[in-house]
């Protein structure tokens, strides 16, 4: 949906990317109707009508701003394997039937987007093990400083051989 690319700024504690919508509709028919129905936002200046802008507050918080809404996440672990994400989304009012229509495909589109990134995230856990030596992280690909900083130094709880007992903090 973002044509070539999107931008990536990081910081300490905090990551931001964001793209332009492309003209071009998208081959995803989710992605091609959100294009066509996005109405004009009068409280929107003209450089945000068509802005996607995510923010990643580490270590569990995230937000994104969309033209139609913006959406809250907190990333909970409830186990070495688990993590429970909630979210809530915050909208202007309009009861435009486009407006509905888009706020749908939305969701839809970033539920497509969240599975995607399950499986990602599942193919590299389960390299992880084998992959898990000390290592200077390069910087390729934007990959932020904070993610190459945490997983250089990991936390001590990711080396134990099992989960630690309840209560356990590493000081």
């Amino acid at each position: 949906m973002f044509g070539k690319g999107y931008g990536v700024e990081a910081r300490p504690w905090i990551d931001k990317m964001w793209g332009t919508l492309r003209d071009t509709p998208s081959a995803n028919w989710s992605e091609r109707l959100y294009q066509r129905l996005l109405p004009a936002l009068p409280h929107l200046p003209p450089e945000r009508q068509r802005l996607w802008t995510y923010f990643k507050l580490w270590p569990n918080l995230a937000f994104d701003i969309y033209p139609d809404q913006i959406d809250f996440m907190q990333f909970l672990p409830v186990s070495p394997t688990e993590t429970l994400i909630r979210e809530i989304a915050y909208v202007h009012p309009d009861t435009r039937r486009e407006m509905r229509a888009v706020r749908y495909l939305n969701w839809r589109i970033n539920r497509r987007v969240s599975l995607e990134d399950k499986a990602l995230i599942e193919r590299v856990q389960a390299a992880w093990p084998r992959a898990a030596t000390p290592r200077t992280l390069e910087r390729r690909g934007g990959v932020p400083a904070q993610f190459r900083a945490a997983h250089a130094c990991p936390d001590p709880q990711s080396v134990l051989p099992r989960a630690p007992a309840r209560g356990w903090s590493h000081g």
